[in-house]
């Protein structure tokens, strides 16, 4: 071992003797990381490259298998993540609100002149169904003026043609609200593809319309997943449906509303929405977008995810049979909808099952192991067994159930086996990853500041690729960077004013 290494194992808590047959949930993990100091090495958790790729595609043709199977990439499943942080956040902070609604008038058999009508605190219990509610509504509004909206885009900021369909920039995104309204109506994409062909005769192509991933990307504060809309949008929201553009607001003096009339959708949104809580619940369970293995675990749900695709799609009600990762790839494939239709059409031209068969996980074929699609279900997907899987990809420690909970220190045999391929140092690698990755979001947990430690060889191998290829293909502006070309006609890659996450400024 080199003589740095030791040096650091020695101070950062890495334990020098590791027993391979121990369960890696009980492994001790480095805990204590010095403090980032100002103008030194800062702590970024997610790495902002794993966004860098979260573009629009362009539009897929049909028979045309380039195009079609262009996304979705793991940088639009990391947005996703991101933005499914988001939509906890606004439900945590909807139910925090302190809600009256007036109370239904009381029978008496006299009728007085003057009935008194008080107010009801809202319980908890009900806030968010409320906030839902009223989300669908401003949601209708919002998709009955979307012609205005892309109209608008066209003139000022759209210049690809009439034959590329416009996609929203952040200054045309709706409120979160409807954006979640928006994301569950696409994920039933007969619904949704009803929906633009009823918009047809005035907005043509509405399906090309991707949900906007960079846009999204460039308005959320990854420190906090705070979901900050530009003050362009707010306006633009407000002049086309004359509310305001923050639902927790709009709260406090919301018009009447009634309950009779026709749902314009063949969709119910409430439902589906109080469904889709569950992909919420669990993204925040597993954090994958905090984890040290946040791209490993993304790469290898995209193939594991084609891998389904290719042995039967995944139906709809029996999406929590598989993996969180296929759902998370599956539920970000139908965000682009006329790829997933396209996409959907050709493997039905190759033979492969109807949208309504059920689902058939990975493992879980005919010619499979009685039990094997048990076990890649119930696979564990914590930080520690995904960062495990970046150096054996085969690795798999399945959760334990409540029954046998006093399993979970007694890994299966070929588990055991699997860990003793690492080496010492690999697993020393692995326990640092986690327990820095785990203090960082200790310490973000508590408003302390974060700690660091210095780059990690895959952190610096990662550094030099990219530079490898920027010297390669010519540099090209980053994410918060932009090219300026000066009178003279140099090129020139400026930074743009920057002070972490959620502040990217676009010229």
């Amino acid at each position: 071992m080199p003589l740095f290494n030791r040096f650091r194992g020695a101070f950062s808590g890495i334990p020098v003797d590791v027993d391979p047959y121990a369960d890696p949930h009980t492994w001790k993990l480095p805990s204590s990381y010095p403090i980032s100091k100002p103008g030194g090495r800062q702590t970024t958790i997610p790495d902002p490259r794993i966004f860098g790729n979260a573009f629009t595609p362009t539009d897929a043709e049909a028979g045309n298998t380039e195009t079609i199977l262009t996304c979705p990439d793991i940088s639009h499943a990391a947005v996703h993540l991101a933005l499914l942080e988001c939509f906890r956040n606004l439900r945590i902070s909807a139910s925090a609100l302190d809600v009256e609604v007036p109370d239904l008038p009381a029978y008496t058999e006299k009728p007085t002149e003057s009935p008194s009508v008080g107010t009801t605190r809202l319980p908890e219990s009900q806030r968010w169904d409320l906030v839902i509610k009223l989300a669908i509504s401003r949601f209708e509004v919002w998709w009955a003026n979307i012609g205005h909206v892309l109209m608008h885009l066209t003139a000022y900021g759209h210049h690809a043609g009439d034959k590329v369909m416009v996609q929203l920039s952040k200054e045309y995104l709706p409120p979160l609200d409807v954006l979640l309204v928006w994301y569950v109506f696409m994920q039933d994409s007969d619904a949704y593809h009803a929906a633009c062909i009823s918009h047809e005769p005035r907005i043509s192509r509405l399906e090309h319309l991707c949900f906007p991933w960079l846009a999204i990307r460039d308005v959320i504060d990854m420190e906090r997943f705070h979901f900050t809309l530009p003050r362009t949008a707010q306006n633009l929201f407000s002049t086309l449906s004359g509310q305001s553009s923050d639902i927790l607001t709009y709260l406090e003096s919301p018009p009447a509303y009634t309950d009779d009339c026709t749902p314009p959708f063949k969709v119910d949104l409430f439902d589906e929405i109080k469904d889709h809580e569950n992909i919420i619940n669990e993204a925040h369970s597993l954090l994958w977008i905090r984890a040290p293995a946040l791209a490993g675990s993304l790469t290898r749900a995209s193939v594991e995810y084609s891998d389904h695709q290719r042995r039967g799609r995944a139906d709809r009600r029996n999406s929590r049979e598989v993996p969180f990762g296929i759902d998370l790839f599956w539920k970000t494939h139908r965000l682009f909808p006329s790829h997933y239709r396209l996409f959907i059409h050709d493997n039905e031209n190759c033979g492969q099952s109807s949208e309504s068969k059920a689902s058939v996980p990975k493992g879980s074929s005919s010619d499979s192991a009685p039990g094997d699609s048990k076990v890649v279900s119930e696979r564990c997907q914590c930080w520690t067994c995904e960062r495990i899987r970046d150096d054996i990809p085969s690795f798999v420690h399945t959760t334990p159930s409540l029954d046998h909970a006093s399993s979970s220190t007694n890994p299966s045999a070929s588990a055991r086996q699997q860990i003793l391929e690492l080496s010492s140092e690999q697993i020393r690698q692995i326990q640092d990853d986690v327990g820095f990755y785990q203090a960082v979001e200790k310490a973000r947990t508590r408003r302390e500041p974060l700690p660091t430690r210095p780059p990690t060889a895959t952190e610096k191998e990662a550094e030099a690729t990219a530079k490898a290829k920027q010297k390669e293909l010519g540099y090209r502006p980053g994410s918060n960077e932009y090219l300026e070309i000066l009178p003279d006609g140099t090129r020139k890659i400026r930074q743009r004013q920057v002070s972490g996450w959620g502040s990217w400024t676009t010229l």
